[in-house]
């Protein structure tokens, strides 16, 4: 039997979290970044949008190295538990389809719906 496995990644996540809480953010170079809006310019980016992305914001850059790219982007601090909170919440959505689901992340999953009859979940 072939095997039907589904991924999920939730690009951008940490952002795309933010932006739900947060619609101003929408549409505008931001980053989720380590130390936030740190005037120092230290910490690190943990992710970013895709007009942050338009502008050469890579992951894992440092804060300095973001703004001399981005000028205009806006920095946020990580707020975990909501993207823990967010992520469980698909998880559920993923579970009710299957029980065969492979966690690889806080935002990317693998499903397996090889034996789902159901398209409309549970």
């Amino acid at each position: 039997m072939q095997r039907i496995v589904l991924h999920s990644d939730m690009n951008a996540f940490y952002c795309s979290v933010e932006m739900l809480y947060d619609p101003s953010l929408r549409g505008k170079p931001m980053a989720v970044a380590t130390q936030g809006d740190n005037p120092d310019g230290k910490g690190i980016i943990l992710t970013k949008s895709r007009e942050a992305k338009a502008c050469g914001v890579i992951t894992g850059e440092p804060i300095w190295k973001a703004r001399q790219k981005c000028r205009d982007i806006i920095l946020v601090p990580p707020h975990y538990d909501e993207y823990l909170r967010i992520s469980r919440l698909a998880r559920d959505i993923y579970n009710s389809y299957t029980n065969q689901v492979e966690s690889m992340g806080i935002d990317e999953c693998f499903l397996d719906i090889t034996n789902t009859t159901s398209s409309s979940g549970g």
